[in-house]
């Protein structure tokens, strides 16, 4: 993965600039690229990414299935439905398509609790959804056995637990789940990247080489 991420220049994927105009906490820390990286190294085959806004990781992913010549993301969110900041379904959907990458994404709506029940088995899981501890608990729940390569959450770090909604509304923290779900899934292992909003990468010990060409 390092060859995309270090060296003396970077690695600029087609379309990345359009996706790095587009409203992101995870814009200004260069995660558009980790996402890329990531999925072009694991090259999964069927991705899910839950929680999509403007459509920022969901659209660095596709490019990497698009460069990987293999693979597929169905994004997930509520969309209009979510009485807080949310995106409009159609603009994502135009943004798909513009960029050429409708051969590797589905964009549908649906309940954050409620996607794994659609789902036998899956290799990359991204979920950013106003994050806390509990969605961390209740993701490991739902998705553990279904997920075959990598779960990728965003948050884990202190700073993301002080952030002022998440103390204003008493949100359970996200760094004691992180602790918590390290000692109950012994076959995953967690990795946070603390630069804001940080990111958690939970890589399955026992299956890491067994899904993609």
């Amino acid at each position: 993965m390092l060859q995309y991420l270090e060296g003396p220049s970077p690695i600029v994927f087609a379309g990345q600039r359009q996706i790095d105009t587009l409203q992101s906490s995870y814009a200004a820390r260069g995660y558009g690229m980790l996402f890329y990286a990531l999925a072009r190294v694991l090259r999964p085959l069927q991705a899910v990414e839950i929680g999509i806004y403007q459509g920022f990781s969901l659209l660095s992913i596709a490019a990497a299935l698009r460069d990987n010549g293999v693979g597929r993301i169905t994004g997930y969110d509520l969309f209009e439905s979510y009485p807080y900041r949310h995106a409009d379904r159609d603009d994502v959907c135009r943004r798909v398509e513009a960029m050429g990458l409708e051969p590797w994404v589905s964009v549908d709506a649906g309940d954050a609790l409620r996607i794994h029940e659609r789902w036998d088995a899956v290799d990359y899981l991204h979920v950013d959804v106003s994050n806390t501890g509990d969605t961390y608990r209740r993701m490991f729940s739902q998705w553990s056995t279904k997920v075959r390569q990598v779960i990728v959450l965003e948050g884990g770090s202190p700073e993301r637990d002080r952030v002022r909604w998440m103390i204003d509304y008493d949100k359970p923290p996200i760094v004691p789940a992180v602790h918590e779900l390290r000692l109950a899934h012994p076959g995953w292992s967690f990795t946070v990247l603390q630069p804001f909003p940080s990111v958690t990468i939970a890589c399955n010990r026992n299956a890491m080489g067994a899904v993609g060409p």
